[in-house]
């Protein structure tokens, strides 16, 4: 799997239907033919919420 937000493949699954990508920090939810992209910032706060088709 390739990180929607950056491209990369340095992506690892923490569970179910939901990935982490190590190069932008970002959680991926799959949700059907859907992503849930969630931005951290340094802190571990959520920074942006984005919906990928």
């Amino acid at each position: 799997m390739r990180c929607p937000n950056c491209k990369s493949k340095n992506v690892g699954k923490i569970g179910g239907n939901l990935f982490f990508c190590r190069e932008c920090f970002c959680e991926i939810k799959v949700k059907g033919d859907k992503f849930i992209i969630k931005l951290y910032d340094q802190e571990g706060r959520i920074k942006k919420v984005q919906y990928v088709i």
